[in-house]
């Protein structure tokens, strides 16, 4: 996808010089994981370790910032990166960013494998003991993302099936000494 606005931002050119680079989506992730990290900051006057911050972001599911779908697709929503990068200082934090961490990742209608990236990222910022709701949908959901935040250390508290759905309650892993 061509860059149509902000294409002689400092932000927009560095997204398309460097996007068929192998290490793009993990610089871009980064990139992103900052600007949430600034947005806190400018909004708040609060330290987030940039990890954490775009765990916070993400799991706040706010439809004018969905960066879990723009980390998923980069390269289709270039525009909307450079533009979030490009005005997270004058951006006002939203109420959402402004009350504690949530505890509930609500990833019913993320498709696979989608729902666990969107899980992990979210996992990889919180604090180690942390306990995270995420609800997902039946089938391959279930079946997934639980075995993928296994593999990452995490451990599965409480698997309960609701009407249409389950929970899932996840434990971010403690590191041993």
């Amino acid at each position: 996808m061509e860059q149509k606005r902000n294409s002689d931002s400092p932000v927009a050119r560095w997204l398309s010089a460097n996007r068929n680079s192998p290490s793009f989506r993990g610089a871009l992730q980064k990139l992103l994981a900052f600007a949430c990290s600034e947005w806190f900051l400018e909004g708040s006057g609060t330290v987030v370790p940039p990890e954490k911050a775009i765990s916070w972001v993400v799991t706040a599911s706010l439809p004018q910032y969905p960066l879990g779908e723009w980390m998923e697709d980069p390269e289709a929503h270039l525009d909307e990166i450079a533009d979030f990068c490009e005005k997270i200082k004058t951006l006002p934090l939203p109420s959402a960013l402004k009350q504690d961490f949530p505890s509930v990742l609500d990833l019913r209608g993320v498709v696979c494998p989608r729902n666990s990236a969107r899980s992990r990222l979210v996992m990889s910022g919180l604090p180690e003991g942390f306990r995270m709701t995420i609800l997902l949908d039946e089938g391959s959901p279930i079946e997934n993302v639980p075995g993928s935040l296994v593999a990452d250390g995490h451990f599965i508290e409480k698997r309960e099936k609701k009407q249409g759905f389950w929970e899932l309650t996840v434990v971010k892993h403690v590191a041993s000494v």
